[in-house]
């Protein structure tokens, strides 16, 4: 049993949501609620969670919440600001429904004051002096309500589930695992949905699958064999592993465990002594980790979620041989918190891949989870909702996901090249703003007799400022302690870069040459004469619009005349200034070789 739909209306910050709960076949596709903080994701979950605690309160008497209570209020606090009324659903796929209903002021003030009634079923069921309706089918179809609840997980997971690491309290170390304390009793579960702290209560299960996977799944068959020529056979007794629902279980839990510790090798769970009954990880037949505790925050939060839907599935009438086997309803807020991004981006989704049958409904802030889904389980196999309004989405539509994985791709990308670089060669790397600049560079150094520097340097085109100051972000961090050469960022004057340094890399601002014609870019080097030079030879290639004047308030403003490089024309000067330069105007560009051969001395 899944949920098939949910429908909230002007409540807190959403004005009218529907999401229909995609099935792929016979298998519930995960689903993603994305959106700035304050966009109504809570509020999403804290309606569908409320539903599946009514739902238990009808078929179990271990209740979280008391009978008769929700775990979400009604009030009219809640119901959008502007707004007279608010509105719900929650439909599972065997038509069971939660619906409620909440008026700005009682039904008979309302009808009088906004003379008209919202067209919904439900407001007949609001009583005249009454503000509010909550009306729950699960009773009128116990059969398939108790499926929902007695054959399938059933879990919540809030955004302040959390485990104190071991190093935060030494209690934690000291505590020992215990058989777990089952109730076996009518309409007792002894689950709960919301879980906030599971790690003693999986620990103990743990305990009990490592226990029981001894106890009776031990496969020893005793064969006869003729150890002695012409004596009778002797029994023997020979370890032919387990077998068995625990033997199963406890593979899954491997299974788990090895994806969160990023180990696939020769792992198995220990449970200590009986003076110190402690849940154990064994490497290779040797102690790795003494306690789960130990585990980082992290590890421990990931290995609760995952194993508190096994044993909550295990503690179900569901059949559980493998992860597949799993069905049922799983809500997460916040999944990523706490994780590092590899795991956000790889563990998570290979994780929850392991789960085809669990309806996950998850809220997210990282775009590297949503592009570890994308890879592990393809853009068809989940769907991606935007709060506040639930507009189904892709991952190219999240916005956060496009620039922040952009960002960091190219950080990356121009720290690795950067890295090669230096790999191959022992020579600095010079990078400026484009291919212009490096042929101007190039041909200063011949004229000024400094051809030698570019024997000493490596000259890159870093394709404009932007990429430069990519290229600085990659390094402005202590990464740049550890590079074994001189990088240099040489900017053009325009830019009005701050000149810095972190460990060996360099950003520097070529000085801006006052009263020349052009005011930006490299070309700003080259002094009035030849700027002149040039407009006789060429006209073309330089723009000028002449001095103009103009009353503003009866003051008299005086645009002076000004110079640019024709955007088409501009190779062209350049290989005409490589062809007809001289030294005299490349006389500025001593400013450029001199900031390259202060730092490289």
């Amino acid at each position: 049993m899944y949920f098939k739909s949910i429908e909230i209306e002007n409540v807190g910050p959403i004005d009218n949501l529907k999401i229909n709960f995609p099935i792929n076949g016979a298998s519930p596709k995960p689903v993603i609620i994305v959106g700035e903080n304050g966009t109504g994701k809570s509020i999403l979950l804290s309606h569908l969670v409320n539903t599946l605690v009514v739902g238990k309160q009808e078929v179990h008497d271990d209740l979280e919440i008391d009978q008769g209570k929700v775990y979400k209020y009604r009030s009219p606090s809640y119901i959008k600001s502007g707004k007279d009324y608010s509105y719900a659903s929650v439909e599972f796929d065997c038509g069971v429904k939660v619906e409620e209903c909440q008026l700005i002021r009682n039904k008979s003030d309302f009808e009088a004051q906004f003379q008209y009634s919202p067209s919904r079923k439900i407001w007949n069921s609001i009583a005249h002096n009454d503000s509010s309706s909550f009306q729950a089918s699960f009773n009128h179809n116990l059969i398939a309500t108790s499926k929902i609840f007695d054959e399938g997980c059933c879990l919540y997971f809030p955004v302040n589930r959390f485990e104190e690491p071991a190093w935060l309290n030494l209690d934690n170390l000291k505590t020992k695992a215990t058989y777990s304390d089952l109730k076996h009793l009518h309409r007792y579960s002894n689950r709960n949905i919301i879980s906030t702290s599971p790690l003693k209560n999986n620990r103990d299960w743990l305990l009990d699958v490592i226990f029981d996977r001894q106890t009776f799944e031990l496969q020893t068959p005793t064969i006869n064999a003729n150890l002695v020529p012409n004596q009778p056979a002797t029994p023997m007794t020979l370890f032919a592993g387990y077998y068995g629902q625990s033997s199963n279980i406890y593979n899954a839990i491997l299974r788990i465990l090895k994806v969160i510790l990023r180990d696939d090798g020769n792992i198995r769970l220990g449970a200590g002594t009986r003076k110190r009954r402690q849940i154990s990880v064994i490497k290779d037949e040797k102690q790795w980790v003494p306690d789960l505790f130990q585990l980082s925050t992290g590890e421990v939060l990931l290995l609760n979620l995952f194993l508190s839907i096994v044993r909550d599935y295990d503690l179900s009438k569901g059949a559980l041989n493998e992860l597949s086997d799993i069905r049922g309803i799983v809500i997460i807020d916040e999944i990523d918190s706490h994780l590092h991004t590899s795991y956000q981006e790889e563990v998570l989704p290979e994780l929850i891949s392991y789960f085809p049958n669990v309806q996950f409904i998850i809220t997210s802030h990282s775009p590297l989870f949503l592009l570890g889904l994308d890879k592990k389980l393809g853009s068809s196999n989940f769907e991606i909702y935007n709060m506040p309004n639930g507009e189904k989405l892709i991952s190219e539509d999240f916005s956060e996901f496009a620039i922040a994985y952009d960002a960091f791709k190219e950080t990356a990308r121009h720290r690795e090249e950067i890295k090669l670089e230096l790999m191959k060669f022992s020579k600095p790397i010079v990078y400026v703003e484009g291919d212009y600049d490096i042929r101007y560079l190039k041909k200063a150094a011949e004229l000024l007799n400094k051809q030698d520097l570019l024997d000493r340097i490596q000259l890159k085109d870093g394709d404009g400022f932007g990429n430069l100051d990519k290229i600085w972000k990659s390094f402005d961090n202590p990464i740049a302690d550890g590079v074994s050469n001189k990088i240099i960022l040489i900017y053009d004057c325009d830019t009005k870069k701050p000149n810095a340094q972190r460990g060996k890399v360099y950003k520097r601002t070529i000085p801006s040459i006052e009263n020349t014609p052009i005011s930006i870019g490299i070309e700003n080097l080259f002094s009035q004469t030849t700027i002149q030079k040039i407009i006789d030879a060429k006209p073309y290639f330089i723009d000028i619009v002449e001095e103009s004047k103009k009353l503003v308030h009866g003051e008299q403003i005086i645009t002076p005349k000004s110079h640019s490089i024709n955007r088409d024309e501009k190779g062209n000067m350049c290989n005409w200034l490589l062809a007809n330069g001289e030294e005299s105007d490349f006389a500025n560009f001593i400013n450029v070789i001199q900031i390259i051969e202060e730092i490289i001395s």
